[in-house]
């Protein structure tokens, strides 16, 4: 991955309770991220067992059906416009895919634990560096996960309606 893939940039809305939120977040595949909500910044990282935390804090917030529950309270939630996908030049999606070397071959892996909704490849197909090759839905979030290189898929190893956790290999590609 090149240096410029692995800063990316973005800007979406989320809306809670009726009410629109402007976020920018800014980072790279690995934490810690920036992320402005409203003209206010924080500083979000993500620890190996889930646990989150703002400023150094941690939040007991976990996403409860279309909503988010903080603490006791509920709160309906939406968010649009944001596009999950490599960074290009004048783009503005979050990171998108981690790859590792397995068994010589370039793996596409869950970026967190979720649904595979769709996968968009299959063994033997030519793909392009940026090609979508599954649809991963975590927090309430479709997150298309691309391909990282050109080269041939040599295997699929989920199928719609699939539980991932976050690691596992779901594309192959040489």
């Amino acid at each position: 991955m090149t240096a410029a893939a692995a800063k990316a940039s973005g800007e979406f809305t989320i809306t809670l309770d009726g009410v629109d939120y402007p976020v920018v977040f800014e980072g790279g595949q690995t934490p810690p991220w920036k992320v402005t909500v409203n003209a206010r910044s924080f500083t979000v990282v993500t620890e190996a067992d889930g646990t989150v935390l703002v400023d150094g804090i941690v939040r007991d917030v976990t996403l409860d059906g279309d909503g988010v529950r903080a603490g006791d309270a509920y709160h309906d939630l939406a968010v649009s416009g944001l596009s999950v996908g490599p960074a290009s030049s004048g783009s503005s999606p979050a990171p998108a895919i981690r790859t590792e070397s397995v068994e010589g071959a370039g793996a596409i892996t869950a970026i967190m634990p979720g649904q595979i909704t769709r996968v968009l490849v299959e063994p033997g197909e030519d793909v392009k560096e940026g090609d979508a090759v599954c649809v991963l839905e975590a927090m309430k979030m479709e997150n298309e996960l691309r391909a990282d290189r050109d080269g041939v898929v040599s295997a699929v190893h989920v199928e719609p309606g699939e539980d991932v956790e976050k690691g596992r290999v779901l594309v192959e590609i040489e």
